[in-house]
């Protein structure tokens, strides 16, 4: 069982790619998951903070978790709240414009 977890979003953190480790992490499926907002997985209690660092991150292209180990809270699919390690990548065009981000969950 794969158990690496891989989420991509775009700028607006509309999720793009949810990987089969998504799947066993989170409980969600990729059919269910991929073309929703990432509101999905972020614990209510955090939401705010979230979209205000994402928007920041995804505006000037850079976070400062970026490429570090980082805990996540994540909402699984039974509405439990589970907390992650996962390394944050801010994903660039070939002209170095921020296109979205990505995290990998080990």
């Amino acid at each position: 069982m794969d158990q690496t977890a891989v989420v991509i979003v775009d700028t607006m953190g509309i999720i793009r790619y949810w990987s089969r480790g998504a799947e066993n992490a989170f409980g969600h499926r990729a059919e269910t998951a991929v073309g929703r907002s990432l509101d999905l997985i972020v614990p209510e209690e955090f939401r705010s903070a979230h979209w205000t660092g994402f928007r920041r991150a995804m505006a000037a292209g850079s976070a400062a978790i970026e490429g570090l180990a980082s805990d996540f809270p994540v909402v699984a699919a039974d509405g439990q709240t589970v907390t992650r390690q996962g390394k944050l990548t801010l994903l660039r065009s070939a002209a170095a414009n921020t296109i979205g981000a990505m995290v990998i969950f080990g």
